[in-house]
């Protein structure tokens, strides 16, 4: 009985720490049967493009909600940040324009953990009134147009390819690597997920929780700026709704991908296959041809989905850590 006990729990542990692997492939089947097109070299090229803006918002989301902390205004950071790459880009170099970009979004993210840090104030409420601002000036400086006309190297950006790998994967796989060793391998990632387990801990052992919170918010804006700049190469313009809605995707992508909404641990490996669930679901409603409208509840439900896998795991660890 003992062994049976004891056997159903290692099935469960690795049900759970490979619950975005299980989904994902679960769903690749469902898709290949549901439309003959999903496995043409055309869509998956398609889909691998799309899953990269995602990936890497999600690649610093994780980094967000390891921490213990929240970021709803990502998706309008990255809309603005698009529009302001967009145009420097016209005037200047297009690596000057880009690095411009990301050093914008690293300080727009550290305006956001100031506020919340020294004036006291819920994150989770800064950063949904500071996307309203960054959706804001997006709007204010494009006029509401699109921005197109963008230099070569642009569009390289987000439709190139290096050999036979589109360039946004190429791209996504260096963020990807870069904020795994922060994450597990230096002393800043330690920090930052001792203060997602338990902040009051973490300030008593020494830990600069402040100044902790601010470095991965400017993670967070570098990782909304690279994003936009695949999205704009990747659609050939400055789109000042771009980014709509992104930060519910890379929620439900990272929390699915293992990632505690509560904080204390972080999964980039996860998150990207759970990028990967989110892209393949959009993907194959678009190919069934579901409205709209029916897209968004879908995308509402699968949110619902991960927080409700997020409560099942901490759950079910909470009872095995009592019970060791």
């Amino acid at each position: 009985m003992k062994a049976r006990s004891l056997q159903d729990s290692k099935l469960m542990d690795f049900a759970l720490d490979n619950k975005a692997l299980i989904i994902l492939f679960v769903l690749t089947i469902f898709s290949a049967f549901a439309s003959p097109v999903f496995f043409t070299s055309t869509n998956l090229i398609n889909v691998i493009r799309q899953i990269s803006t995602i990936a890497i918002m999600g690649i610093g989301f994780t980094c967000i909600l390891a921490s213990g902390n929240m970021d709803l205004s990502v998706g309008s950071l990255l809309g603005m940040l698009g529009v302001i790459m967009a145009m420097l880009s016209k005037v200047i170099p297009l690596p000057a324009a880009l690095l411009i970009g990301l050093i914008i979004g690293a300080l727009c993210g550290a305006t956001n953990a100031v506020i919340g840090v020294y004036l006291r104030m819920p994150l989770f409420i800064v950063t949904l009134a500071m996307g309203q601002v960054f959706r804001g000036i997006a709007f204010l400086l494009s006029n509401t147009s699109p921005i197109t006309g963008l230099p070569a190297g642009f569009r390289f950006i987000g439709q190139g390819y290096m050999g036979f790998i589109p360039i946004p994967i190429v791209i996504t796989a260096v963020v990807g690597v870069i904020v795994w060793i922060l994450l597990n391998k230096t002393i800043f990632g330690r920090h930052a997920i001792a203060t997602g387990g338990n902040r009051e801990a973490a300030r008593t052992s020494g830990i600069n929780v402040n100044r902790t919170t601010i470095l991965v918010y400017m993670l967070m804006g570098v990782c909304a700026g690279i994003a936009a700049a695949v999205m704009t190469g990747r659609t050939a313009s400055a789109q000042h709704i771009a980014g709509q809605g992104m930060e519910m995707d890379a929620i439900a992508a990272v929390v699915i991908g293992g990632t505690q909404l509560g904080g204390g641990s972080g999964k980039i490996v996860g998150t990207l296959f759970g990028c990967m669930i989110v892209g393949v679901i959009a993907n194959i409603l678009n190919l069934m041809g579901v409205d709209s409208n029916w897209q968004l509840v879908a995308k509402g439900a699968l949110i619902l989905f991960a927080v409700g896998l997020d409560v099942v795991t901490t759950t079910y660890i909470n009872t095995k850590m009592r019970k060791a």
